[in-house]
């Protein structure tokens, strides 16, 4: 039995409209050495009919079921069921175009990389109707990382897609890497920490998938939990640069965007607010930071409750 080198793990969640389009840019390319691993996650329309019908005739597939529980725990049980040396993640209303394959095949032959980046194009409705080029990857090549502080470009670039990447397998598993349960933005809670543990970074100047963009997926109306799941990823960023001044150093533009981020969306959505308690969270994770804030930032985060509570809302009026 040949040893699997890929694996693809495409999580879905009523995905009628989108799963053939996403499964059929897969299909082609399920040679002796890729496995495709599809999560169903709970679905209720009749994506898992046509899942069925799809896969039948194909082989290395694996289809899992479980109740609904998001988009982290459906891709964390496709990683863990993983057998491939890398892991590919494909959300179930996207695709690869072709030239993913003929580019990420021949790299992770070298199994000394740990992450191979890339880039995508969004598209709304048809797929040449491409609106926003998105990209991901920074590097150019191969790179060792030898230092924390050649990270610095990834963070600052801040594009934590987590489809927008190839992983060794291993990470999750050497370094119990895991999406967080639960939350939203958990990207930026989980790919950096990636990044951080990586020694061979492979970058590919090239749009090797297709987003789709829904506009039904843009937040019209405020979830207080966008508010609290942010606050989470700076405390997950935070602990990743505990008593490491290089790292905070590296982490400090993410940082710095989730900080902004909730400032605006504060300030941009009418009876968004913050709870005490989360106000002290996100003051305690942006502290060890400070330093290389300006200094009306340092001054917003010392102040932080008063600052939240005034000087935004004013901004409000």
């Amino acid at each position: 039995m040949r040893k699997i080198k890929l694996s693809i793990i495409v999580p879905y969640y009523n995905s009628r409209d989108y799963i053939a389009e996403c499964l059929n840019s897969i299909f082609p390319h399920l040679t002796g050495d890729i496995e495709l691993i599809i999560v169903n996650d709970g679905s209720m329309d009749d994506s898992p009919a046509i899942i069925d019908r799809l896969t039948q005739n194909h082989d290395n597939i694996m289809v899992i079921h479980q109740k609904n529980a998001g988009l982290s725990v459906a891709r964390n049980k496709g990683i863990a069921a993983a057998t491939g040396e890398y892991i590919a993640l494909l959300d179930s209303d996207d695709f690869f175009y072709p030239d993913f394959w003929d580019e990420i095949l021949p790299i992770i032959n070298d199994s000394t990389i740990d992450i191979v980046e890339f880039n995508a194009n969004q598209f709304e409705g048809t797929v040449s109707n491409i609106v926003e080029h998105i990209d991901s990857s920074v590097f150019s090549g191969r790179i060792e990382i030898t230092s924390v502080q050649q990270l610095t470009p990834a963070f600052k670039r801040c594009k934590w897609y987590p489809w927008a990447r190839v992983y060794k397998t291993s990470f999750s598993r050497d370094f119990n890497i895991a999406f967080p349960v639960g939350r939203l933005y958990e990207d930026m809670s989980t790919i950096p920490a990636i990044y951080l543990q990586s020694k061979v970074i492979y970058g590919i100047n090239k749009s090797l998938i297709g987003y789709r963009y829904h506009k039904k997926s843009i937040t019209q109306t405020f979830r207080q939990k966008d508010l609290i799941d942010l606050v989470y990823a700076a405390q997950s960023l935070a602990q990743l640069a505990e008593g490491k001044e290089e790292i905070k150093k590296t982490l400090f533009p993410t940082m710095q965007r989730i900080f902004n981020f909730i400032k605006y969306t504060l300030v941009r959505n009418e009876g968004a607010e913050l709870l005490l308690s989360e106000q002290k969270s996100l003051r305690a994770a942006l502290l060890p930071f400070i330093y290389y804030f300006k200094a009306s930032r340092k001054v917003q985060i010392v102040m932080l409750p008063l600052y939240l509570n005034t000087v935004v809302r004013l901004k409000k009026k």
